[in-house]
């Protein structure tokens, strides 16, 4: 290359212009045939890369509500109150207080929202025989009111006051 611009310049001087034209002519072939073509580099082949499997992750499960024992809210009486009732109801319909004391001690413990096996509330009255003597005596057949123990020592006294002492087999005394 050094060669070929010293022959230029001085083709310049002596001779003018075909001399130069021929030493930029040869300079071209000599970069051609130096320097090479560069060649486009292969491109990766496109195969796809193996992905691992994804494996599901567990959708989480919202937690499971726990079902209240009603859907109404009850009062919350106290002892003192249900005895209260006792005693009104009884009197009302002629039924014995100590025997609807024992019943609702013996199905329930006393406790007015004490829920077992789809029996409910103080006296444990499932809903069927629930909404039979609730028609009987006029008042609201909701299931849920067995949990009230004012509605529930009501219809307890009146079964008993009909001689519906069977709902009861294990707690009769």
């Amino acid at each position: 290359m050094k060669n070929t611009l010293i022959a230029f310049a001085f083709g310049v001087l002596l001779t003018g212009i075909p001399f130069s034209y021929l030493a930029i002519q040869k300079a071209h072939q000599q970069k051609a045939i130096t320097t090479p073509t560069p060649k486009p580099a292969p491109t990766p082949s496109s195969s796809p890369t193996p992905k691992p499997t994804p494996k599901p992750t567990p959708t989480p499960k919202p937690p499971t509500p726990v079902p209240t024992p009603t859907s109404i809210p009850q009062p919350i009486f106290s002892s003192q109150q249900i005895n209260a009732f006792i005693d009104r109801f009884a009197g009302q319909y002629a039924v014995d207080p100590n025997v609807l004391r024992h019943i609702a001690v013996c199905e329930s413990g006393f406790d007015p929202l004490v829920e077992n096996s789809g029996y409910a509330g103080l006296f444990q009255f499932g809903p069927t025989t629930w909404a039979n003597i609730r028609k009987e005596i006029g008042e609201d057949i909701s299931p849920d009111l067995r949990f009230n123990a004012e509605e529930a020592v009501q219809t307890a006294a009146y079964a008993l006051s009909r001689g519906k002492k069977g709902i009861w087999p294990n707690c009769m005394p």
